[in-house]
């Protein structure tokens, strides 16, 4: 593989299958802000940080009971922020999943929403684009390895990409201009682009086979659990609280899921001192009926592939560092959407025989590119139409 080699496939890649990278870079980038969508959309979700003094997870238990059968009550959930209500998940009468909200320090009720949200909405677009699970996640995480590609050859194109990183582009002419801007926003993004298919590749691998198995889950051990879906009284689930503190001092709570059947416990989740792990990592058990420790898990002890497991999701989605790094992976998540639309553009250009000096219709340029797109440029553009207008289908309906 020489350069010329290199370029052959970082350029049939890039315009090929140019449409469908650019969806699915776009679509993860705005599900990477899409719970502050939420926020902007529903005022339910919304409390003045300086109202704020901590999450009181008994009054909102107690608040939700106020409005739903304490039967129906599936989660208590953080606020993402300061600035963000407390979530309640239950069931309606038909079963289906709805959200309220409530102040996260008063156990004020807020108001209710939708369990189809724009935060759903735009994780199942980038995820599987609406497609059933295994045909969606592997196609889409396909597109990591074609990234992963396109990140490997960029280095063979560029000798010396590193000395780029402070190159000005040269704005006098149009081709010049493009090509620089590419370069310049490409290495700029090479830590970016490692992250994202690195990690869609790991997803495409536990869809078929890699995935690590969960730390077992103990059941209830009261007769009442046992025999039927319990909930915890009001006095009961403030002693659960008081107990995961004492049993799990370095748990910052997050989660508290419900028993959604006979012999199922409440499980406390959150975060502790391991590093890149979902909140299921950490969690504490609860006997529903008599409140009873059951187990507790620290996510230190997991073993090395459920670290890795673990680790992806945080790394992908951005959310490791909070509102910081998801600014910084939404940014970078524009450029990366930005180079597939520039290359396309570059390619267009060299197909269509610009020169340096010469100025030709823009539309002659785009018109090149797609037409080499051919049969792969149909099939993208119409299988994100499809997906668009089932989601906004399922999302208004």
């Amino acid at each position: 593989m020489n350069r010329a080699n290199w370029f052959s496939v970082h350029s049939w890649l890039g315009v090929k299958l140019a449409i469908m990278l650019c969806f699915i870079v776009l679509s993860g980038t705005l599900a990477v802000i899409s719970n502050e969508l939420d926020w902007l959309a529903n005022p339910a979700k919304r409390v003045a940080p300086s109202s704020v003094e901590g999450m009181n997870w008994q009054k909102i238990y107690t608040g939700a009971q106020q409005q739903v059968p304490v039967n129906s009550l599936r989660s208590i959930q953080a606020p993402l922020h300061r600035w963000f209500s407390a979530e309640v998940i239950y069931l309606d009468k038909d079963k289906q999943r709805h959200r309220m909200f409530f102040h996260p320090t008063t156990g004020g009720y807020l108001g209710d929403g939708r369990w189809l949200n724009w935060q759903r909405f735009f994780r199942m677009l980038h995820r599987h684009l609406m497609l059933p699970l295994t045909l969606g996640i592997t196609l889409v995480s396909l597109f990591a390895v074609v990234m992963m590609a396109m990140l490997v050859s960029s280095m063979y194109i560029y000798k010396g990409w590193w000395k780029h990183f402070f190159r000005a582009p040269r704005w006098q002419h149009r081709k010049t201009r493009w090509v620089d801007l590419h370069r310049l926003v490409g290495v700029w993004s090479l830590w970016f682009l490692l992250i994202i298919s690195v990690t869609g590749c790991w997803y495409l691998a536990e869809r078929w086979g890699a995935d690590a198995t969960s730390p077992g889950r103990l059941t209830a051990t009261s007769t009442e659990a046992l025999a039927n879906q319990k909930m915890p009284s009001i006095p009961t689930f403030a002693a659960m609280l008081l107990d995961t503190q004492r049993v799990f001092p370095e748990l910052a709570i997050e989660r508290v899921n419900f028993a959604k059947e006979s012999s199922d416990v409440i499980e406390i989740q959150g975060q502790g001192r391991a590093l890149l792990v979902r909140p299921r990592a950490n969690f504490v058990t609860f006997d529903p009926a008599t409140g009873q420790l059951i187990q507790h898990h620290d996510g230190r002890d997991l073993s090395v592939h459920n670290r890795i497991s673990e680790a992806a999701d945080p790394l992908h989605f951005g959310v490791w560092g909070g509102m910081f790094s998801k600014i910084v992976y939404f940014m970078f998540g524009l450029f990366l959407t930005g180079l597939t639309v520039t290359g396309t553009y570059m390619y267009g250009m060299r197909v269509a025989r610009i020169s340096r000096h010469e100025l030709k219709p823009r539309r002659r340029i785009w018109r090149q590119a797609f037409s080499h797109m051919k049969a792969l440029g149909w099939v993208s553009a119409i299988g994100i139409c499809v997906s668009i207008f089932y989601g906004v289908f399922i999302f208004l309906y």
